[in-house]
């Protein structure tokens, strides 16, 4: 299969692939005004960045020491889980602003309004989950680029992902792993409340791996630069799926405290989430974020929303994972 693009066939991945399904709501005018803007920019854009050929080099953090046994340890503010090797970052309780914020671009109508969230603290995988680490636990690969264990797993349903999860918590013996909802996964890109309009740069080259660099595959995790966080490729790479139903109005709908989109008919529906789920877990539209090897570099923003359904399987489909367990602060070893 070629992944070489041309022109005529740009227009049509933007909108199929970069949008990834968006409805067309009662401003299509204005929006379709707004598509074909962001679409000839950038061709413009793509045009200029296959001319140039950065000079910089990027390296990944040194690797952390990992520690054996049955028994996870907590490094700090890094916590490695031994079974599979799966490094997870600390990411303190803070509050911050959610959307389109000031010094961002390229924003679409659903990153607003921007809304205050504040979030519990959390530990997050510093990579997107590896073909190596689903290897360890399913035995085999369902990726499409499978020249390197270290590239990140993809080709993976919602539903794959949350399988995947499972079966991490039934070798725990406990409910530890679970995906990471839209708020915590727009915190953790920034960084911090400070955050850059990429995750850790306001420019995607040192960050991310998109349709200008990727050479038409996905990368190593952790070969482009991290945010201050120490999380590496939340820009680019792979789109990567959040525990939310994706609803257009969800920030007009959040709460403050650990917003989470369950069903994406408002929240008064939320609440009866076991009875809805069977007619919506099977087809219902989750969010993904982060943008991807295959797509421009404005849908690797963070605070880029886009959608797939659960089912979807995509070669550039792929996820993290959140830990819920003690801040290293309340860990006693």
């Amino acid at each position: 299969m070629s992944y070489e693009y041309n022109k005529g066939k740009f227009e049509h991945d933007l909108f199929i692939d970069c949008l990834i399904n968006r409805q067309v709501s009662e401003h299509a005018m204005k929006i379709q005004e707004t598509l074909i803007a962001i679409i000839f920019g950038s061709m413009i854009l793509a045009a200029m960045l296959a001319g140039q050929k950065s000079n910089k080099t990027y390296f990944p953090l040194q690797e952390w020491d990992r520690k054996d046994g049955l028994v996870p340890e907590f490094l700090g503010a890094v916590w490695v889980e031994p079974k599979t090797g799966m490094e997870f970052v600390w990411v303190q309780d803070e509050c911050f602003k959610m959307g389109c914020i000031n010094w961002t671009w390229h924003c679409n109508p659903n990153e607003y309004p921007v809304h205050e969230v504040c979030l519990d603290g959390f530990w997050i995988s510093r990579y997107p989950v590896t073909q190596k680490q689903w290897i360890r636990i399913f035995e085999e690969n369902p990726s499409f680029f499978r020249n390197n264990d270290d590239h990140p797993v993809e080709k993976v349903s919602w539903h794959d992902a949350r399988n995947y999860i499972t079966e991490m918590n039934l070798r725990e013996g406990k409910e530890v792993f679970r995906l990471p909802t839209e708020a915590e996964w727009e915190y953790a890109c920034r960084g911090n409340k400070d955050s850059m309009n990429y995750s850790g740069s306001m420019d995607p080259e040192e960050v991310a791996w998109h349709r200008g660099n990727s050479g038409g595959s996905t990368r190593p995790v952790g070969s482009r630069m991290p945010n201050k966080l120490g999380l590496f490729d939340m820009s680019g790479n792979v789109f990567e799926w959040v525990q939310d139903v994706y609803d257009e109005e969800a920030y007009n709908r959040h709460s403050l405290n650990n917003p989470k989109v369950d069903t994406g008919l408002g929240p008064s529906y939320d609440r009866y989430l076991p009875l809805i789920e069977p007619y919506i877990g099977g087809d219902s539209r989750r969010v993904v974020r982060g943008g991807s090897w295959r797509h421009p570099s404005t849908a690797a923003r963070c605070s880029s929303r886009y959608f797939m359904a659960a089912g979807n399987k995509q070669n550039y489909l792929g996820f993290r994972i959140v830990a819920d367990l003690p801040g290293p602060q309340n860990h006693q070893k």
